[in-house]
């Protein structure tokens, strides 16, 4: 082929295994040379560990997915992945699709591959994950529907000119490659778990109907629920006419009936109708009859060769990997791991899409898991969050209620239209955006999107404003009539139907699609989850998530309404201590500090909601530094830490200002970043508190002297680097490679944000827009972006902290409520003094001179467990496990100790404890 060979090694992989790899795919040459290119290039910069054919197999997979052309004859048709079988090529290259995966994103940041392509990943794994999890769904669904397909003794290899007959093993394949043919035919709902798996029970429910018009009924299982009333009885006759069984499938198998009966009418059927219009089924005008005798092989065959030309055409994995014997193998799963197991495999990776993981600074705002249940499925909580919000929503309207009305228009006559055409314009932009791809399919599910995110914003916002009329002193006019409360509530309301829907349009897309800026989005996230108390877990954490996101760096995108705040602020940027609630400058008792917080917490939010959308604050001009000598009657007060750099109890010396919209955007932007510092910081062992504040001086020397360095790049950038050069001053020993490796333990972590940092020079008298001509970024890595610009920028200041001087001032650290100073140790009760931590934690979460109670699991025995539960269960007169149930009788009679004379000791043992805890 012509491709240039360099070193001896080169040669070798070139003449055996590449050259045999391009012969098995029969790749074209220019697909080949660009392959072999990119791998040379490739490996001249990077050390590629493990087996060269799985680096290969990466090289020759991103250079036909970068190939799109026309097919002959066809101007319309366009193939993606040059015709090549992403099945077959791994298979020739001995690599399982999950390890392919996570080698294809390492081989994404070492080629620096463009978004696009990226996106292309993503969406193979986002399709295997949805794909694992629905086989694993449509397994028992048929095994209940049909009778077992291990009993089926059909299960031969055919010719393709024998003759296939329907048994329940072929009836199995063919109702699996029938989805996914339906499923590949709308791309938008192969990302979206809970629409994918409606589609799935529509597919189930026009088989079974068509076995039963086929009277096969040696297939069926007379013991499912779902059949005809009289079909035992001897007058039984076959059906005519469909016979639907989607509302069984839903009640008993975790479905939404009214979502499972649009995606029946509007997708299957109008993709069944396409399918026998162009001949490529078989079936009667209706749509039935498939499964006749004299269809069944036709249709068995033509189903699995359209299936064949699609994944060819788009260069997909083959989904019907999951009816392979050899499945185990090919996926990546265990060699102990059955079918039925497969999506246990995708809980142990990290980036598993159906997880939500709880942000660091969103605990505090979340309630006690109540739902511990084993039979948890991805399925069934994105179920089970879409009917939360439904009964959230019982007896609302996509309207305001008479108390709204008459609420609005004691304000202003034409409020109410004025704020109805506004939602009507946002929902418009919403539809159009929604309905980009497969207009005419996807336009039911955007208009019923959109009726119940109307329906939460109007319940929301009559909610809001009713509180703030409860205080005579907050003007409701300021919050109503400020359009940009409205927007972002509405968007909020829409983002949290989409995710309850786990769709395929991730944040910020519905900010793009209403045209808001990020900036604006965190003023109403705390707003609403306060508000709106009955939020499920899951929906709490994702509106923590992004916040995070909002403030860790979509705020700082250079088009960012924030630097025009910053400028009409005169440039200048709050220390943590003038905008902060509590400040803490040394080793206060977590108990003292945690009330402090609290105490603040709960008057911060009795303050007006209208505060959040003024800047940069009512009757102010700019921000200013709080000074202690200052105070006022009327005011409450926020505490300022002393000069030195001694340990001490928290303060309460300053007015509590109205800092407006920029002072809370940094209040909260220096508050996360405070949690993440500190959580990298227990990760990485530095316990040395004076070490701790010269980092978050450091931090806020670079936020407020330099604050073009956010521009454009991400809080965890600028963190590891000053960890890092204020460790290299004080000599303490430690690697970036152990900082980015601590930080990858973090729930918000991605390789992009160490990978792939922004270079190009921002100085403060330029505008913080990007010139037109600006079009291509340069971006290197993390450790080159520390020595190339922060260490030029930041050393000077750095220096400073190699010595304890005593003229040396350090920034007091914000005060954050932890679980006793570990970010591993939660409570679990507020009421019991009982705490869970991982089992590799050092300390004991509670100082005390005796020894707690406490209980490893798997290794520790029994009776350590039931001391504990005699004390969570002390007023219950039997003992029992935490976890029981005792749903089939009365407990079992156990040979123990009276159980209030265990109680008592324990209960005194306890106070004991509690005692020497708070002398300390």
């Amino acid at each position: 082929m012509g491709v240039p060979v360099g070193t001896v090694h080169d040669e070798d992989v070139y003449n055996g295994k590449y050259l045999e790899l391009c012969k098995g795919l029969n790749l074209d040459k220019n697909a080949a040379n660009r392959a072999w290119e990119t791998y040379q290039t490739v490996r001249e910069n990077y050390s590629l560990d493990g087996d060269v054919s799985h680096w290969l197999a990466c090289a020759i997979y991103v250079a036909c997915r970068n190939v799109t052309e026309h097919t002959v004859g066809d101007t319309e048709t366009l193939i993606e992945g040059n015709l090549v079988s992403l099945t077959r090529l791994l298979r020739l290259c001995n690599i399982s699709l999950i390890h392919f995966i996570g080698k294809s994103k390492k081989w994404a940041d070492m080629i620096n591959m463009p978004t696009e392509l990226r996106r292309k990943i993503d969406k193979l794994e986002k399709n295997f994950a949805v794909s694992m999890v629905i086989f694993k769904k449509f397994q028992p669904i048929f095994t209940a529907m049909f009778n077992n397909i291990k009993d089926d003794q059909s299960k031969f290899r055919f010719s393709k000119k024998q003759k296939v007959t329907c048994s329940a093993a072929k009836l199995f394949e063919f109702c699996w490659t029938l989805f996914v043919v339906a499923k590949s035919e709308f791309p938008n709902l192969g990302e979206n778990l809970v629409n994918s798996y409606h589609l799935l029970l529509a597919c189930c429910d026009y088989v079974y109907t068509n076995v039963l018009m086929a009277d096969l009924r040696d297939l069926l299982n007379k013991s499912f629920g779902g059949l005809p009333q009289d079909f035992e009885k001897a007058s039984y006759v076959p059906p005519s006419k469909p016979f639907c069984i989607i509302d069984y499938l839903c009640q008993h198998y975790d479905g939404i009936t009214t979502d499972a009966k649009v995606i029946k009418e509007y997708f299957w059927k109008n993709n069944l109708k396409k399918l026998i219009e162009k001949k490529v089924l078989k079936g009667d005008p209706n749509l039935n009859l498939l499964l006749d005798v004299g269809n069944f092989d036709f249709n068995y065959k033509a189903i699995n060769k359209r299936y064949e030309q699609y994944v060819l055409s788009v260069g997909e994995f083959d989904e019907r990997i999951f009816l392979s014997d050899n499945a185990n193998n090919e996926i990546g799963a265990s060699n102990e791991c059955t079918t039925d197991d497969l999506a246990k495999e995708m809980k142990n990776q990290k980036n598993n899409l159906f997880n939500q993981q709880t942000p660091l600074t969103g605990r505090n705002h979340l309630k006690p898991k109540i739902d511990i249940s084993d039979e948890s499925t991805p399925v069934k909580n994105a179920s089970e969050m879409v009917f939360k919000i439904q009964s959230i929503l019982t007896d609302c309207l996509p309207y305001p209620s008479d108390k709204l009305n008459t609420l609005l228009k004691s304000c202003s006559e034409m409020l109410k239209n004025e704020i109805d055409n506004l939602i009507k314009i946002l929902g418009n932009k919403f539809c159009t955006q929604y309905c980009k791809v497969n207009s005419a399919l996807n336009h039911d599910f955007a208009k019923k999107r959109l009726i119940m995110a109307k329906t939460w914003f109007y319940k929301l916002f009559e909610n809001i404003i009713a509180k703030e009329a409860k205080n005579p002193k907050y003007d409701i006019k300021t919050l109503i009539c400020h359009s940009v409360f409205h927007e972002t509530l509405f968007a909020c309301c829409l983002e949290m139907v989409m995710f309850a829907y786990n769709t395929e349009r991730p944040f910020p897309w519905v900010l793009d699609a209403l045209q808001i800026h990020p900036y604006h989005f965190y003023k109403v996230i705390e707003v609403i989850v306060r508000v709106e108390d009955k939020l499920p877990r899951d929906m709490v954490k994702h509106l923590n998530s992004v916040e995070e996101q909002v403030l860790d760096s979509l705020s700082w995108q250079s088009k960012s309404p924030l630097w025009d705040l910053i400028d009409k602020n005169h440039k200048v940027i709050p220390h943590y201590e003038d905008i902060a609630l509590v400040t803490i400058s040394g080793g206060a008792p977590t108990s003292n500090v945690n009330q402090m917080i609290e105490n603040n917490r709960l008057t911060h939010k009795d303050s007006p909601v209208s505060d959040r959308f003024i800047s940069p604050a009512p009757g102010q001009n700019a921000i200013k530094v709080v000074k202690p000598n200052s105070m006022n009657e009327n005011r409450q007060y926020i505490p300022i830490a002393p000069k030195n750099n001694s340990a001490s109890l928290p303060i309460v010396t300053g007015p509590l200002k109205k800092i407006g919209t920029l002072g809370l955007f940094f209040r909260k932007f220096y508050n996360l970043a405070s949690v993440r510092m500190q959580d990298l910081c227990y990760q990485l062992s530095i316990n040395d508190e004076d070490l701790i504040r010269k980092i978050w001086t450091c931090f806020e020397y670079v936020i407020i002297e330099h604050t073009n360095m956010m521009c454009d790049r991400h809080l965890d950038q600028i963190l590891m680097c000053t960890i890092y050069i204020i460790c290299r001053v004080v000599n303490w020993n430690l690697s970036f490679q152990n900082i980015m490796k601590c930080y990858r333990t973090q729930p918000q972590s991605a390789s992009h944000i160490y990978r792939s940092v922004l270079i190009s020079s921002r100085n403060s008298s330029q505008n913080h827009v990007q010139s037109e001509g600006q079009n291509s970024e340069q971006r290197i890595d993390l450790i080159k972006f520390y020595n190339t610009i922060f260490v030029q920028v930041v050393k000077d200041n750095a220096l400073k902290y190699s010595t304890n001087s005593i003229d040396l001032t350090l920034s007091p650290l914000p005060a954050i409520k932890t679980q006793l100073q570990s970010p591993t140790t939660r409570r679990v009760n507020d009421r019991l003094p009982i705490y869970i931590r991982k089992l590799e934690a050092q300390v004991s979460p509670i100082k005390s001179p005796i020894k707690p109670l406490s209980y490893c699991i798997n290794q520790s025995p029994k009776k350590d467990l039931e001391n504990i539960n005699m004390i969570t269960m002390r007023t219950i007169p039997k003992k029992r496990n935490i976890t029981d149930e005792h749903v089939n009788g009365p407990i079992a009679k156990q040979k123990t100790p009276s159980p209030p004379v265990i109680a008592k000791r324990l209960q005194g043992l306890l106070e004991e404890r509690m005692e020497h805890n708070t002398d300390k």
